[in-house]
């Protein structure tokens, strides 16, 4: 809770229905109010999404340990699992899953504001895994930031570039 993992699903989903596919979002809130774990389940299909819920992705992305922990034996194999590597400084191993690190919140704060990690992951998953064009993202980021904070679209911009070039750099564990 309070990591951006809601709106990093919302950008995502916004950004895939942009790119053209068919994609759900189901938020799901643990029953602690902050600082508890939070997570939702986003699926993209080319065609029709069949079944919203999630319970073996293809790609996690963990800002810590905790959700780490909690849903990183959940992804398929085959997958990817993309970590905050300024928060957990060494991921543990999953079985045929490719694990990435990305200093997430050391490029928000870099950029200066810590509250943009969720930016820089998802250009890190996009850099990475090339599922929507950034110009989708993009789009994504004006159309549901730019009504509710117009003033912090600029630095969301820069904080998904930059997570889009540490997604092209970052290292496979």
């Amino acid at each position: 809770g309070g990591d951006g993992a809601q709106t990093l699903a919302l950008l995502t989903t916004t950004a895939a229905i942009h790119a053209g596919y068919d994609a759900t979002c189901i938020p799901s809130y643990g029953p602690e109010s902050r600082g508890g774990t939070s997570y939702a389940d986003v699926h993209i299909a080319a065609t029709e999404v069949l079944s919203p819920a999630a319970p073996h992705p293809h790609v996690l992305v963990a800002f810590n340990g905790q959700s780490l922990q909690k849903f990183g034996a959940a992804v398929r194999p085959g997958g990817m699992i993309l970590y905050d590597s300024s928060v957990v400084r060494e991921a543990p191993p999953f079985a045929e899953v490719r694990v990435i690190g990305v200093p997430c919140t050391h490029i928000a704060l870099d950029l200066g504001d810590a509250r943009i990690k969720n930016v820089v992951a998802l250009g890190a998953l996009v850099g990475r895994r090339r599922f929507v064009e950034p110009e989708s993202v993009h789009a994504a980021l004006g159309r549901l930031l730019g009504s509710r904070h117009p003033e912090m679209v600029a630095l969301d911009l820069a904080a998904f570039d930059a997570g889009y070039e540490a997604g092209l750099e970052s290292v496979i564990a």
